[in-house]
């Protein structure tokens, strides 16, 4: 008969103990069944709930308040155009319909959460009056 040290024991049992647990990994692959924390339903492989429509916080009132510093608010402004120029024209010229609702929804949720309150309130006029156009980011 062998005799091993306590150290050896306790190092065999270690490897044997991750060669039955590594098999047994592979043996049976991990589940694909998702639990919603919220309503505790199972959701199956691909089973994911259909979103709400994104549309939905996009409509409303303005959030922010009034910006009071007027060098702050000559700022924003400048950098706003400088982000809305830039992003509408770096837009696909042939936009799928996901993309044209993002945009949209983007304009929206921009005129509830800008900082400026009364720069908010002035843009969701302008919406209202000239809504975005995304269906083509090149003139015809």
């Amino acid at each position: 008969m062998i005799m091993l040290t306590r150290f050896s024991k306790a190092f065999l049992f270690t490897v044997f103990a991750l060669f039955l647990l590594g098999s047994l990994a592979l043996l049976h692959p991990p589940s694909r069944t998702y639990v919603d924390t919220w309503t505790g339903d199972f959701l199956g492989e691909g089973g994911m709930m259909p979103i709400l429509s994104p549309a939905q916080g996009a409509k409303g009132e303005v959030i922010m308040p009034k910006l009071g510093n007027a060098t702050a608010k000559a700022e924003l402004g400048r950098a706003t155009w400088k982000l809305l120029h830039t992003m509408t024209l770096r837009f696909p010229d042939e936009p799928r319909q996901d993309e044209r609702d993002a945009l949209n929804n983007y304009f929206h949720l921009m005129s509830r959460l800008y900082p400026c309150g009364e720069c908010a309130a002035e843009f969701q006029k302008l919406l209202k009056k000239y809504p975005p156009q995304a269906s083509r980011n090149r003139p015809t």
